[in-house]
C-alpha cells in the first residue's frame, strides 16, 4: 500500500481558505517561494504552487495542492527542521 492511499487530505486550489492553506503558504515561504501568509489561496498562490510543482517535477502542473504536492512539501519541510 502506498503512502498516498492512507493520506486523508482534501486538495487545495484557487478559492480555498483556512489553516491548511496558511500552513502551505508558510511552508512554501520557508522553501524560498514568496507568498503572503493570509490563509487565502489566491491567483498568486496558484502561480507559486505551479512553480513549485514544475521545480519538483510534480505532474500535472495544475496549481492544485493535492496529495503528491503536499507530500513533497512535507518532505522538504522535514529536511529543513
Amino acid at each position: 500500500m502506498s503512502k498516498t492511499e492512507n493520506y486523508d487530505f482534501e486538495p487545495l486550489s484557487l478559492g480555498s481558505t483556512g489553516a491548511i492553506v496558511l500552513m502551505v503558504q508558510k511552508t512554501l515561504n520557508s522553501l524560498g517561494y514568496e507568498l503572503e501568509n493570509n490563509g487565502v489561496f489566491d491567483e498568486h498562490m496558484d502561480e507559486v504552487v505551479r512553480n513549485f510543482q514544475e521545480d519538483r517535477e510534480i505532474l500535472p502542473l495544475d496549481g492544485v495542492v493535492g496529495v503528491e504536492t503536499i507530500l513533497e512539501l512535507d518532505r522538504l519541510f522535514s529536511l529543513l527542521h
